[in-house]
């Protein structure tokens, strides 16, 4: 047992090395081809391994009754993989990745909305205090103006991701315990394809002898190690560890995204980064710890 569990934090620390740096790669990617072009390149690579994937998995079949609710899986991945790539096109990695951190609030007040799941006051005093990081995350773009404001839209991009996501989350629930979680992503993924693929604004032979070897080397990282090996070290870790130890890993994906973004991106840490950062943290923290008291 305690070899797995040494196994399983060594796997969440590369699961978040992994994701924390992959928000530099969707940055540079969305800028150097345009963000629909990134994704569509990364979906280029990223189904024939997912193909693979579903073909060596037992319970890759799905059953009729569970398509519908798998259709709306897909259409949650798809917003999620849309807006992201759109929203680190107009946001510094760090910065962006903070903002998403919202996430765990963001799908508690959809499930309550959706599945009357009763919400603690902890998730609500979560969501205040995070309210107030944002604020002084955005103080200097509130009072002044900056030269280089935060671009507004990328940050409701950065909102409208998670929210997606949280959609995913919630119409996979059910599924969960009928197949795996790389069957329920494979298949959403799958799904989403053809009008990700479909979105690209430039002729795929144009777009794929034109993309320099670097940032192909960038996509395939997104493809093979974030949206997959992540995943499969993300379950490997849950399986092994218990569900509040695997949440806090989390809470280093914006320290290494910030990082990420200072080293290769050149892009600025401010005390407000750091003191807004901070406290929208303290903010999900709070609202995890209640989101399990019923």
């Amino acid at each position: 047992m305690k070899e797995h569990r040494s196994q399983a934090v060594i796997a969440l620390l590369i699961t978040m090395l992994i994701w924390g740096t992959s928000a530099v790669f969707m940055r540079t990617t969305a800028l150097t081809l345009a963000p629909e072009n990134a994704l569509a390149l990364r979906y280029v690579v990223l189904v024939p391994l997912v193909v693979l994937g579903l073909l060596t998995t037992a319970d890759s079949r799905i059953a009729r009754g569970h398509w519908p609710r798998l259709i709306v899986t897909a259409i949650g991945m798809f917003g999620s993989s849309w807006f992201t790539i759109q929203g680190f096109a107009r946001v510094a990695a760090g910065l962006g990745t903070v903002i998403s951190m919202v996430e765990p609030i963001i799908i508690a007040l959809l499930a309550w909305v959706a599945l009357r799941e009763p919400l603690s006051s902890r998730i609500w005093a979560g969501l205040f205090v995070s309210l107030i990081g944002a604020a002084v995350l955005f103080w200097p773009d509130i009072t002044a103006h900056p030269a280089n404001p935060v671009d507004a839209v990328g940050i409701l991009f950065l909102l409208a991701a998670p929210t997606c996501w949280a959609i995913y989350t919630i119409g996979a629930k059910p599924l969960f315990s009928h197949y795996s979680g790389f069957t329920i992503t494979g298949w959403s993924m799958l799904l989403a394809a053809p009008l990700i693929l479909f979105m690209a604004s430039i002729p795929y032979a144009e777009l794929v002898s034109t993309t320099s070897h670097r940032t192909w080397t960038e996509i395939v990282y997104l493809a093979a190690f974030n949206s997959l090996l992540g995943g499969v070290l993300w379950n490997y870790g849950s399986r092994h560890l218990a569900g509040a130890a695997v949440g806090s890993f989390l809470y280093l994906l914006p320290v290494i995204a910030v990082a990420a973004g200072y080293f290769i991106l050149g892009e600025p840490v401010t005390p407000w980064l750091v003191a807004g950062g901070a406290i929208m943290l303290a903010g999900v923290a709070l609202a995890q710890s209640g989101s399990h008291k019923h």
